[in-house]
């Protein structure tokens, strides 16, 4: 499934799945896409009333968030339209979506390293690299980067590569040292 989708002129991003159900009043447990379980919950605490379900055979459903928590890294939340267990087991493994205009907001306001999803990646001395599709934070943080071939880069984003960040072009210019792409 695609990362956005767009319905009625309406883009919407995919933001995380609902993978599992938690007691019997239709909680269920929520797996970032690209954010850290701290930053979704932030994003749907936020954006409450702005969050859409969706499965590929299914017409997007809007949903209200009626609580939520964060509990030893992973996100529970309430819906008010899914009110008992049968509700959340029937959702399980469909998609959470949020509007792009409230993803955009959100990345607007946010210090997160997602906020540099769709920059283009320009190096001092390699030239353009790419396009950052996709974030991994295990270890040291990493932008991974389309180049246009179908093939993905990983770009350490630690202070001594990154000369600099323009917001407004939405470039990150880089000093990478040499070889490291092999």
């Amino acid at each position: 499934m695609e990362q956005h989708i767009v319905v009625s002129d309406r883009e919407l991003i995919k933001i995380g799945k609902l993978t599992s159900t938690v007691g019997i009043n239709g909680s269920v447990k929520i797996t970032p896409f690209f954010f850290t379980s701290d930053e979704l919950l932030d994003l749907i605490t936020n954006y409450a009333s702005e969050l859409y379900l969706y499965s590929e055979k299914t017409f997007p459903r809007r949903l209200t968030l009626s609580s939520c928590r964060l509990s030893k890294g992973t996100v529970t939340a309430c819906f008010e339209a899914i009110s008992n267990i049968t509700e959340s087991q029937d959702n399980l493994g469909r998609s959470l979506f949020v509007d792009n205009e409230v993803y955009a907001e959100y990345l607007k306001k946010t210090d997160s390293i997602i906020k540099y999803m769709g920059y283009s990646v320009k190096d001092v001395n390699l030239g353009d690299i790419g396009t950052v599709v996709g974030v991994q934070r295990q270890g040291q943080k990493l932008l991974i980067v389309d180049d246009g071939t179908g093939d993905e880069k990983l770009v350490p984003f630690v202070p001594q590569f990154i000369d600099n960040i323009d917001d407004q072009n939405k470039c990150v210019k880089t000093n990478l040292p040499e070889g490291i792409f092999g």
